[in-house]
């Protein structure tokens, strides 16, 4: 009899298939539930893809501000040095990136803060600097 109670739901879709269950599959079949992940997926890195550029457009206005200055001419009082992403006092203990932002003890690795500086380039660079190409001789007779 506990067999009449479980009989399976459809997708939620209306495919035609089965659904899961799941609460995370949202009664979906396996499906229907890759297409919602793909979807959510493709939201969020174009969210992070935003995020970093609207960093980088702040970051170039910081540059071309004048520090300490205001735009009648006053000089303006010096602001706590604040983590960029949380806009939590850090005080002394702030980390500087190299993206040239300033952050905190949970914001300092370049995954946490989207950080737009490409590491990797930096150290192919270093590399083939500190490692020349070391060829043989193109002469055979010489040892």
């Amino acid at each position: 009899m506990s067999s009449l109670g479980s009989a399976p739901a459809l997708c939620a879709k209306a495919c035609g298939f089965y659904g899961s269950s799941a609460k995370r599959n949202l009664c979906l079949c396996s499906k229907c539930y890759q297409v919602v992940l793909k979807q959510e997926f493709a939201l969020c890195e174009s969210y992070t893809k935003s995020i970093a550029a609207s960093l980088r457009e702040l970051s170039l206005r910081k540059e071309n501000h004048q520090d300490g200055v205001s735009d009648d001419g006053f000089v303006a009082k010096k602001k706590a040095c604040r983590c960029s992403c949380c806009d939590k006092k850090i005080g002394l203990l702030g980390f500087a990136c190299r993206c040239g932002g300033k952050f905190c003890n949970m914001h300092r690795y370049p995954e946490t803060h989207m950080c737009f500086f490409d590491y990797q380039a930096l150290g192919r660079a270093s590399l083939a600097r500190e490692n020349p190409f070391v060829g043989r001789d193109k002469l055979g007779e010489r040892v």
